[in-house]
């Protein structure tokens, strides 16, 4: 089962080549790690005869890079410094600021912690889950994880060794307990069964769970894998030990790895100490190929390997790039930070996204649709106020976890999945959120933009324009939105007509889009 070759130093010096110094065994910075890369990928596609796709400009590098690291679109003075300023390695800069600057107003950092929690928790907590609904409980623990860099594979043991128990209120009436990671174990189901079947999923990338009542149908994974693996979640008291009754007999199945057979587990040891050594022990190299694909997914579009929950059939072949990354993962400590910050400075996450058929680690990088924070969380910027605030409540009246809910009928498991209808195009097209914007009583971006006296209508619809898409319009639009302009009859049909503008923008496919 383990028949792939992970390539050693001399194995990565020969895809380098010239272009990539670092040996595998050192610790790279993230400029050089972006380098490796592009470096990995230009041999790649020089290998298949492939033309890469070009660069995009640096409007769509900076929408791209707000959305993946902060969740949220930019503003349009933001926008406008950016796309003007000559510095050098400005988008660097942009990338390591999002990531690490936490200096007042903006606070980056502490954005960038709690998007990156949200998709995570996504990831780890699927809709089907039992606790789904419970499940943005967690965010708030996943966000310090995230916050103070934690190494990945820390952040695993931290979820792996903590009871099912933790956290819980002692008696009714005793105030919510600070969050743990005893969350995901609940929200995932409880048992140790499928909490087995769920980590495995998760930081391994291989799918047991059909193997519960019977030896799994187009796999090799057997009853005694899932039980085994579950016995390390059984109570601490049996050490190792989880009894099941099956057909009326009593069973006992005995904690052991996956592929590697039944650990020797202490009576000082615990056997959730012992599988989390394991599962991010060098022995097991899922672990950090499943941790980079994840990550390389979010940012990307898609894994390295398209199926980042299931890697048991993928060939050596196809698997040879995300294991290589792993490795350099690996070396860096399990930095997560790093491993971020490295593909977003690649010249790979800068070419432009097309929508493609077939595998994707190694063509091109898809469209991504955003989820519904990102989507509510932009809908905010583009209005230059809290929403939460509309209805001069608190910042989150309920405004926000309505419309998320509702969105996430639509959201599908994978960033570039989106299982939109009816109801949610209306919910869009007629709710409050986009009436707020484009009504010139209440969107301040609108009101703005309309009472300039300084500003031409091309360049009022322009400021609409990087409000919502982070890029001016095209000629073509521009033309034909003055058309529209230049056809009213007085003021005051004017300005509604830049309202009507505003609400097509927000309503396009574009807006809902990381391109």
């Amino acid at each position: 089962m383990w028949s792939r070759v992970i390539l050693g130093v001399a194995g990565l010096a020969v895809v380098c080549g010239t272009d990539c110094a670092i040996s595998a065994d050192e610790r790279m910075t993230s400029r050089e790690l972006a380098q490796w890369i592009d470096a990995r990928f230009s041999r790649q596609w020089k290998a298949e005869s492939l033309q890469p796709p070009p660069l995009v400009d640096d409007a769509t590098f900076m929408r791209r890079a707000y959305l993946d690291l902060i969740g949220s679109v930019p503003s349009v003075p933001q926008v406008l410094d950016f796309t003007t300023s000559d510095r050098s390695f400005k988008r660097e800069a942009l990338i390591e600021q999002l990531l690490s600057d936490d200096r007042r107003p903006e606070q980056y950092a502490d954005h960038s912690a709690r998007h990156l929690a949200r998709i995570w928790r996504r990831a780890m907590i699927p809709k089907s889950s039992p606790g789904a609904a419970s499940a943005r409980q967690f965010d708030p623990w996943l966000e310090t994880q995230f916050a103070e860099n934690v190494p990945y594979d820390e952040f695993a043991r931290r979820i792996l060794t903590t009871p099912v128990s933790a956290g819980r209120p002692q008696r009714p009436g005793v105030a919510r307990p600070a969050a743990t990671p005893a969350i995901y174990l609940r929200a995932v189901g409880g048992t140790p069964v499928v909490i087995a079947d769920a980590s495995a999923r998760f930081f391994l990338g291989v799918r047991i769970g059909c193997a519960q009542c019977h030896n799994h149908p187009f796999s090799d994974w057997t009853q005694e894998d899932l039980w085994g693996m579950a016995a390390f979640f059984s109570n601490s008291q049996t050490n190792g030990q989880l009894p099941r009754i099956n057909d009326g007999e009593r069973q006992t199945y005995v904690a052991r790895f996956l592929w590697q057979g039944k650990p020797v587990i202490t009576a000082e040891q615990s056997p959730r100490d012992v599988l989390a050594n394991w599962m991010v022990s060098a022995e097991n190299p899922n672990f950090s190929a499943t941790a980079v694909n994840r990550i390389w997914q979010h940012l990307c579009g898609g894994g390295l390997v398209e199926s980042v929950d299931d890697l048991e059939d993928v060939s050596p072949e196809e698997r040879a790039v995300l294991d290589e990354l792993a490795r350099l993962f690996t070396n860096a400590g399990f930095d997560t930070r790093w491993l971020i910050s490295g593909i977003c400075q690649s010249r790979y996450y800068r070419r432009v996204s097309i929508a493609v058929n077939g595998g994707i680690g190694t063509s091109l990088r898809p469209l991504k649709t955003l989820t519904p924070e990102q989507m509510f969380d932009s809908l905010e910027q583009v209005l230059s106020l809290p929403i939460g605030q509309i209805d001069n409540g608190p910042r989150y009246n309920g405004l926000r976890e309505a419309f998320v809910a509702r969105m996430d009928e639509a959201a599908g498991e994978s960033p570039d999945e989106f299982l939109a209808g009816i109801p949610q195009a209306l919910m869009i097209m007629n709710g409050k959120v986009t009436a707020t914007a484009t009504d010139l009583e209440t969107s301040r971006t609108l009101r703005a933009v309309v009472d300039a006296p300084f500003l031409r209508p091309e360049k009022k619809i322009e400021i609409l324009y990087l409000a919502a898409f982070t890029r001016p319009p095209t000629e073509k639009e521009l033309k034909f939105l003055q058309t529209h302009l230049d056809s009213q009859k007085d003021d005051e049909s004017r300005e509604k007509a830049y309202g009507s503008i505003f609400w097509s923008l927000l309503n396009s496919p574009e807006f809902v889009l990381s391109r």
